[in-house]
């Protein structure tokens, strides 16, 4: 029953969007994009987007990479040196009989101590990889093998005395070592704490 006094009644009907009482009918709620209404999400936006990797953990990689070169070439060094190496460290034994010095010869590596070192420098890069990633485990691993290879610094000192490649090859596995703890450094910085936290 239609109110005689409402002059929209009598009109016919009501303008789009009201009816009777003020209220607005549900189409006359605010459509996308209006006044009151959020703007739609940018494309791509995604609320399980992966946390954004700080400078650090990328200088931390680096870093890493920098190291496992520098270990891949004393490595190969190594296979031209082990002899005057290991007569520096057996000269102060004296003659200890044929069966020590068969020993000795025995202990020298050969062609595999270049290969071995290879196979385990791309493990190494592999590790190195899944921590840029924000894997927290390579993160400790590759802090725990670090720490571990720093006490090797001990016998590195007589490489100098034999000669102009024992000296290049302590100069790069000095290096190395610099290069493994400012990794082990960035890697725990706060901003990469955050970040291996977020991952």
């Amino acid at each position: 029953m239609t109110n005689p006094n409402d002059p929209y009644a009598q009109q016919g009907g009501y303008p789009q969007g009201q009816q009777p009482g003020g209220y607005p009918q549900q189409g006359g709620y605010p459509q996308q994009g209006q006044p009151g209404f959020p703007p739609p999400p940018p494309l791509g936006y995604s609320d399980t987007a992966a946390p954004v990797k700080p400078k650090a953990v990328e200088t931390a990689y680096l870093l890493w990479l920098v190291a496992a070169g520098l270990s891949i070439l004393g490595n190969i060094l190594a296979f031209f040196t082990i002899d005057a190496y290991v007569d520096k460290l057996t000269e102060g034994l004296g003659d200890l009989g044929p069966a020590f010095q068969q020993a000795v010869e025995d202990s020298k590596p050969g062609v595999g101590s270049i290969i071995f070192p290879l196979v385990l420098a791309a493990i190494w890069i592999v590790v190195v990889m899944q921590m840029r990633k924000g894997a927290n485990w390579a993160r400790i691993l590759l802090t725990v093998l670090g720490v571990l290879g720093l006490f090797g610094i001990f016998g590195i000192f007589t490489y100098f005395s034999i000669g102009f490649l024992g000296a290049i090859q302590a100069l790069l596995t000095l290096a190395g070592y610099a290069a493994i703890i400012a990794a082990i450094v960035f890697m725990f910085k706060p901003e990469s704490n955050q970040y291996f936290k977020a991952s």
